[in-house]
């Protein structure tokens, strides 16, 4: 009788412990799940940490874009080129500081009678009408940073631009002037633009002539300042020299401190596209029609007295044949015997010597010899046909041609 098999008991089946729960755990390459995932991580890592990094790079670029404004000596900006830290300061000192988001907003906030316009556009976003509108009496004082030559015109009368701060002025400029602002602050910090005008302070050392140049001008009136080095209101150079006495005594002066920095959304619109014709002088159109009448006469003066269309002769092709016929007719209306002869005989040497392997420009006596070696001819003869003999009239140069015909046939025949 056969034994009955044996059964697995439950406890093998239950725990894990028996063939078929551990058949169960293997996976297709061998492995079990969780060491096939950690090897696959593994083999990633390096990416992984890359994009976790750029991840967290794009969060925080995202984060600080967000966090505040950014725009150079804007009174909200806190990073160091911002100035932050100049308006606050103000604010504590009872200045209402006004920042001004478009030109409207600067026009309207100039309405009391003790403001200060601080003016920042160094794209020169502003139109001459709108930098007359705003110096126009609206401030009690009008402090410029940075200048172009339009706001200059329009608001500064008689400060004149000076150009560049030469590179590696790093020492501070003191103030050698009377302006009251300028001398508490002592010196400040060199770098930025330089200006003249009647009222010239921190003037550069290497501007020692009579009318100086400065980063700081006042005009005759002093209602306006000019600030060629605007950094020196930044959150990262206000703690240097004098520059936060100046700041804040410049910018400190009225209870009311319109901080204005124009943008492209400034920019004066008009009613419609500029006519080019417009922009051109008065003179113009007459010109043009005067120009066109002189070339119509011209043309009717001109196209008369050309005739009708001739043809030209081409140049011709000749064969080599004709003209060597045309040159020996010359030759013999000339009686020129000797001179044919030579220039056949020339021909023949030069072919001759060719065929034989001679130096083109080697003796005739050569010729000669080797032409001998290919012949049956004597020397002498051979000689006399290539060397000496000359014929004296026209029989004799057909005859003596007709040998030396005969004579290259005979070498050259293969």
């Amino acid at each position: 009788m056969t034994a009955p098999m044996p059964t697995s008991p439950p406890e093998a089946l239950s725990t894990g412990t028996g063939t078929a729960a551990t058949a169960g755990e293997v996976v297709g390459d061998g492995g079990s799940f969780r060491s096939t995932i950690l090897d696959r991580l593994g083999r990633a890592r390096s990416w992984i940490i890359l994009g976790v990094l750029l991840g967290t790079a794009v969060l925080i670029g995202a984060l600080a874009a967000g966090s505040g404004e950014r725009e150079p000596l804007s009174p909200e900006n806190p990073a160091p080129e911002g100035a932050r830290a100049a308006a606050e300061v103000l604010g504590r000192s009872d200045v209402d500081v006004v920042r001004a988001e478009s030109f409207d907003d600067a026009v309207d906030a100039l309405q009391g009678p003790d403001d200060t316009l601080l003016l920042h556009d160094p794209d020169s976003w502003l139109s001459a009408e709108q930098l007359a509108a705003l110096g126009g009496g609206l401030a009690d004082r009008t402090v410029l940073v940075e200048p172009g030559l339009a706001a200059l015109t329009e608001l500064a009368d008689g400060v004149r631009s000076a150009g560049v701060v030469p590179a590696g002025s790093e020492e501070p400029l003191p103030a050698d002037c009377a302006n009251p602002d300028a001398r508490a602050a002592a010196e400040v910090s060199a770098g930025g633009l330089s200006y003249r005008g009647p009222g010239t302070c921190f003037p550069l050392p290497q501007d020692d002539g009579a009318n100086p140049a400065g980063i700081f001008v006042t005009t005759a009136d002093e209602t306006v300042a000019v600030l060629g080095h605007g950094a020196i209101m930044s959150n990262g150079l206000i703690d240097d020299e004098g520059n936060a006495a100046l700041t804040l005594r410049v910018l400190g002066s009225t209870p009311t401190l319109v901080w204005y920095q124009p943008t492209a959304e400034d920019l004066a619109v008009t009613s419609g596209p500029v006519d080019p014709r417009s922009l051109l002088p008065g003179f113009v159109d007459p010109l043009m029609f005067w120009l066109l009448v002189t070339a119509l006469i011209a043309i009717l003066w001109r196209g008369r007295r050309l005739g009708p269309l001739v043809t030209e002769p081409l140049p011709v092709v000749v064969r080599s044949a004709e003209t060597a016929a045309g040159r020996a007719r010359l030759y013999q209306d000339a009686g020129a015997v000797a001179h044919a002869a030579e220039t056949l005989r020339s021909a023949t040497l030069t072919r001759l010597a060719a065929a034989l392997r001679i130096p083109p420009d080697g003796p005739r006596s050569s010729v000669v010899e080797a032409a001998g070696r290919r012949t049956t001819r004597d020397y002498t003869d051979l000689d006399r046909l290539l060397n000496s003999y000359t014929p004296s009239s026209d029989a004799q140069l057909v005859q003596w041609s007709q040998e030396l015909e005969k004579l290259e046939q005979e070498i050259l025949r293969p």
